[in-house]
C-alpha cells in the first residue's frame, strides 16, 4: 500500500473515531485533545489532516453522512421490493435498527447548520439526497406524487427518530420500527388528492 492510500485510510480510520466522540460528546464539546485520546493520532497530525477544529468537525458530518448513504445503498442491493426498500431506508434512518451515532450526529449537523450557512447547504443537500432515494423508491412502486411522498416519509423519520435515539421509554426500536411500518403503509396507500 503506497503512503499516500495508508495516509488516506489512517485518515477515514480518525474520521470515524472522531464520530463516535462526536457523538458521545457533543461537537461543541469535542476537542482536538479528545480524538487524540481516542486514537492516538497526535494534535498536529489531526491539525495536518483538517486544519482546524472545526474543519475536523465538518469533516466528521460529511463523512457521516455518506457513510448512512453507503450503507442503506449497500443494503438496498438485497432487496427487491419497493416496499420493503423504503421501510429499510426509513428503518436505517431512524435508528430503529443498529447504532444511533450516526442520529446523534445528525443532530449535530442540524445544530451547526443553523449558525453556519455553508454546514446548512451540506445539510440541506443530504436532504435532497434522501428526498431522491426515497422518491425513486415511491415512484418505482408506482404511487403518485414521489417527492411529496417522500417528504412525509422523512418527516415521519424525523418523528419517530429523535425518542429513538433519546432513549424514550415509551418508544423502543421495535415499536418505532412498527410504528414506521405502519406510517408507511398508511401514505402509501392513500388516495390521491383531488
Amino acid at each position: 500500500m503506497s503512503d499516500r492510500r495508508r495516509s488516506a485510510s489512517r485518515r477515514t480510520e480518525v474520521l470515524v473515531a472522531a464520530g463516535e466522540v462526536v457523538a458521545a460528546r457533543g461537537a461543541d464539546a469535542t476537542r482536538f485533545s479528545d480524538v487524540t485520546e481516542a486514537t492516538g493520532v497526535g494534535v498536529s497530525t489531526l491539525q495536518y489532516y483538517f486544519g482546524t477544529r472545526e474543519d475536523m468537525l465538518i469533516a466528521v458530518f460529511r463523512h457521516a453522512a455518506q457513510r448512512d448513504f453507503d450503507a442503506v445503498a449497500e443494503r438496498l442491493a438485497a432487496l427487491a421490493g419497493p416496499g420493503e426498500r423504503l421501510l429499510a431506508v426509513a428503518a436505517h434512518l431512524t435508528g430503529a435498527v443498529g447504532s444511533d451515532t450516526s442520529w446523534r450526529l445528525w443532530v449535530e449537523s442540524w445544530r451547526w447548520a443553523s449558525r453556519d450557512p455553508a454546514v446548512r447547504s451540506d445539510v440541506l443537500a443530504d436532504y435532497g439526497r434522501w428526498h431522491e432515494l426515497i422518491a425513486a423508491e415511491v415512484a418505482a412502486g408506482g404511487h403518485g406524487d414521489p417527492m411529496g411522498t417522500a417528504r412525509l416519509i422523512l418527516a415521519l423519520v424525523d418523528g419517530l427518530a429523535l425518542p429513538v435515539v433519546l432513549g424514550d421509554p415509551g418508544l423502543s426500536r421495535a415499536a418505532a420500527h412498527e410504528l414506521l411500518a405502519d406510517g408507511l403503509s398508511r401514505l402509501l396507500s392513500r388516495p390521491p388528492a383531488l
